[in-house]
């Protein structure tokens, strides 16, 4: 009878992969029949603090442009503030210059009915309607640059929330390709062993395992 030779079959490897950051199991992935499946974990805070971006960035986008009447009474109050204190610099320069003129008239000519007091008298309130003249435009200058930086405001904390979530989201990305190349890469070259390659495919595997380590060490630093 003759001897059937049994063929050996290659045997299959399915690695898993790793990647920890300060003690924490950061990303797992593992090999199956059909690829590589690999997961992220987030520690509390960070889940707490992506989530908090998530749901106030959902909660501000709609009333970005929209001012509450509390917001619209601080604007106020201030453009208020700002006017009264203008009106008291305005009056506080203008009012002791009236006092100081009407003393030198009356001191001079002995009362203000005359010609002098009211010339000197028209120049002061020219130059007094002027100056309210300006503080008006300021004041409504000053209304518009409040108004803008509440817009600027919100929209750079909308930009802050976004960048953090999108961070967050390349950080995943990266550690998830990371961990899934390293996988294929001790997977792809487990598999691929045979007899005569086993040495070469080695070095391979650790050429290539030790680019991948250097690349997790940079993301993780």
């Amino acid at each position: 009878m003759s001897k059937k030779s049994k063929t050996k079959t290659q045997p299959v490897y399915n690695p898993s992969s790793t990647i920890t950051v300060n003690g924490q199991v950061k990303s797992n992935a593992s090999s199956t029949g059909n690829g590589a499946n690999a997961s992220y974990n987030m520690n509390p805070y960070e889940e707490a603090s992506y989530n908090y971006a998530n749901q106030s960035f959902y909660k501000n986008l709609p009333n970005i442009n929209v001012f509450s009447d509390d917001t619209i009474k601080n604007l106020n109050n201030e453009v208020n503030a700002y006017l009264k204190q203008g009106a008291n610099a305005i009056n506080s320069t203008y009012m002791p210059m009236i006092r100081d003129m009407q003393n030198d008239i009356a001191r001079r000519f002995g009362n203000t009915n005359n010609s002098v007091f009211m010339d000197n008298l028209n120049d002061i309130e020219t130059k007094r309607a002027a100056a309210i003249s300006d503080l008006a435009q300021n004041t409504a200058a000053k209304r518009s640059e409040l108004i803008n930086n509440e817009l600027s405001n919100r929209y750079n904390y909308l930009n802050f929330l976004n960048d953090y979530q999108n961070q967050v989201y390349a950080n995943m990305l990266s550690t998830l390709a990371l961990n899934n190349d390293f996988l294929n890469t001790n997977n792809s070259h487990l598999n691929g062993r045979t007899p005569s390659g086993t040495s070469s495919s080695g070095n391979n595997y650790l050429r290539d395992a030790a680019n991948i380590a250097a690349t997790i060490a940079k993301f993780i630093v």
